[in-house]
């Protein structure tokens, strides 16, 4: 996977990239709900699968943002990313308050889903580099 600095060959790569993460996070969320259904019980899995969705549509959010920040003149750029970033955080974060607080679901598994999907996107973004730099 060799990209240049085009636009079009840095949104192939961000694509590239957005669904290697979908499915790295997919397959995550199947095995957690499998330990969670195994050893937890039914009652935690609606939180983490509720959590595991809110961090992947966060995540796949971001770097939707991202692609619309290259395609962007730098000065609007620079406008646009930092509010698109904050509205994320401000939804997420929202939703998260919004779901404990009504007591929709429980926090504890909720928060494990969300923190579960940050920490697949994390491992899955330094495995993509470093398998990017190994071919380069």
């Amino acid at each position: 996977m060799d990209y240049s600095r085009e636009t079009g060959d840095v949104e192939a790569f961000s694509a590239t990239v957005s669904l290697k993460l979908l499915g790295a996070n997919l397959a995550a969320f199947i095995a957690a709900s499998g330990l969670a259904l195994a050893f937890i019980g039914t009652h935690a899995f609606p939180g983490i699968a509720a959590g595991f969705f809110i961090g992947t549509a966060s995540t796949l959010w971001l770097l939707r943002i991202a692609r619309k920040g290259v395609r962007m003149d730098p000065e609007k750029a620079g406008r646009f990313i930092p509010a698109a970033y904050r509205l994320r955080f401000a939804v997420v974060a929202a939703l998260l308050a919004l779901i404990m607080y009504k007591g929709i679901l429980s926090p504890w598994p909720l928060i494990g889903g969300f923190l579960g999907s940050a920490f697949i996107t994390v491992c899955t973004t330094i495995y993509l580099a470093r398998e990017e730099s190994s071919h380069a």
